[in-house]
């Protein structure tokens, strides 16, 4: 008899777990690395209705104004996915940063679910100088920028543009990773000239930042 009621309740907890609404996340913390050039940046968590009923988004709160949380919208039946968009203004904000979304939903036996938004933001990369120049008349001799990688954080070039055909740039590898060099050189100084050489980097992996430099006839 007692065997009887124990399976009964058993079964009966088994069958209230399954039926319970439960929003499934994919990854609950996410890591970046940023340089304060790019000023801010949007992260996706993921979720999928797992549960037998639909799911409510009651609230978003994040930890700072200066992240902002939205969704498409708030409800989600089962087998359903979605997503909490998360924007990350940095503002002057440099080093390690951590900020926090609070989600709430109608399932008060889930409690809220914290959402960890992890970023470092700062430049692995010297640039010396960003800008090089030549009055008229000067020799046309080249002028070199120097590359240089903070200790411990490689940063691989991949190529090199100039945007102006008569401001030629040719890059050298000093050593791979850690010390590049640019070398800039015009047709002639005869005219005034401006233009930019693009630098095609590695980092960061998921989205890879472009630094520009400045070469002028002037």
């Amino acid at each position: 008899m007692h065997i009887r009621i124990l399976f009964g309740l058993a079964t009966l907890l088994l069958l209230t777990s399954h039926s319970r609404a439960q929003l499934q996340w994919d990854n609950l913390v996410q890591q970046f690395q940023r340089t304060p050039q790019d000023e801010g940046l949007e992260a996706r968590f993921t979720f999928r209705n797992t549960g037998a009923k639909a799911v409510t988004i009651k609230s978003l709160r994040a930890s700072c104004g200066c992240t902002t949380p939205r969704l498409e919208k708030e409800t989600y039946v089962p087998g359903e996915a979605g997503a909490v968009v998360a924007r990350f203004v940095f503002g002057d904000r440099k080093g390690p940063q951590r900020k926090t979304i609070e989600v709430r939903t109608d399932d008060d036996s889930a409690g809220p679910v914290l959402l960890d938004l992890r970023v470092l933001i700062h430049d692995p990369l010297t640039i010396q100088p960003a800008l090089v120049y030549w009055k008229r008349g000067d020799a046309a001799a080249a002028k070199t920028i120097q590359l240089t990688a903070e200790a411990g954080q490689p940063v691989r070039i991949k190529r090199i543009i100039a945007s102006n055909p008569r401001l030629a740039a040719k890059l050298e590898t000093v050593k791979a990773g850690e010390h590049y060099t640019v070398a800039v050189t015009p047709t002639d100084t005869t005219q005034k000239e401006s233009g930019e050489v693009f630098v095609l980097t590695d980092f960061p992996a998921d989205a890879p930042r472009t630094y520009i430099l400045q070469v002028r006839v002037k």
